[in-house]
């Protein structure tokens, strides 16, 4: 069932919301000493194994859910760059956020899962098909300016392009998003990707340890954790 979602979807919907602001801060030091770019830095969780993030009210579901408000947020914890001989030698960090998410006014034709409890006036969010339909690009518009630091180094961006990552492609088994661009503050670096990877589901109880990719269309998944095996950032 997943295949044939993944396939039939243009690219994968991940929401607005669905990555954090990209404001990053060090937390050592003023400048690393044992690596010049390009860099390859895993992200990965302030408390292991991995950031996290949640998807507004109960999670994403079939059907999806109802609200009175035109947009909804979604919240990402806290992750870090860990040192490493691809990264330097200071860890960076990417700042918890809640990125506001727009919703779509309720009707038969758009939300027909939802029948009479989405009634005129009211909004939808939340849904497999919208996740899967809207295409990874709307990330462009949701994160065009990252900033971040790493090993001491402050860069700024533009987000040029965003695509969805199937299973059995640069996150293994798991299914996620690249958003890449040109760097526009670091002179000597040109360009950035950033690559993540949805992994583990951590809530609700009984979706606990199964993976974000086997949950499209038969469960709900409140919060899922950013695979620190295969989220990397890169700068060149």
């Amino acid at each position: 069932m997943i295949r044939k979602l993944l396939i039939a979807a243009a690219a994968v919907a991940i929401p607005i919301g669905a990555f954090s602001a990209i404001s990053a801060t060090t937390t050592a030091g003023a400048s690393g000493t044992d690596h010049v770019g390009p860099y390859t830095c895993a992200i990965t969780g302030l408390v292991p194994p991995a950031a996290t993030l949640t998807f507004a009210g109960t999670g994403l579901s079939v059907a999806g859910s109802v609200s009175e408000a035109t947009s909804v947020k979604q919240a990402t914890t806290a992750a870090v760059l860990p040192a490493s001989p691809s990264c330097g030698t200071l860890a960076g960090s990417f700042a918890a956020a809640h990125i506001a998410t727009l919703t779509a006014p309720c009707s038969a034709t758009t939300t027909p899962a939802l029948g009479s409890v989405c009634t005129a006036g009211d909004f939808a969010y939340g849904s497999w098909n919208a996740f899967l339909a809207g295409g990874a690009s709307t990330l462009v518009g949701g994160i065009p300016h990252p900033k971040f630091k790493i090993d001491g180094d402050t860069f700024a961006g533009t987000t040029t392009t965003a695509a969805a990552i199937y299973p059995g492609h640069a996150c293994g088994t798991d299914a996620g998003f690249l958003l890449s661009g040109t760097v526009t503050a670091n002179e000597g670096y040109s360009a950035f990707s950033i690559q993540t990877c949805l992994g583990a589901v951590t809530a609700p109880t009984g979706s606990v340890g199964t993976r974000f990719v086997n949950d499209v269309s038969v469960a709900t998944v409140k919060t899922v954790q950013f695979d620190p095996t295969d989220s990397i950032i890169t700068v060149s």
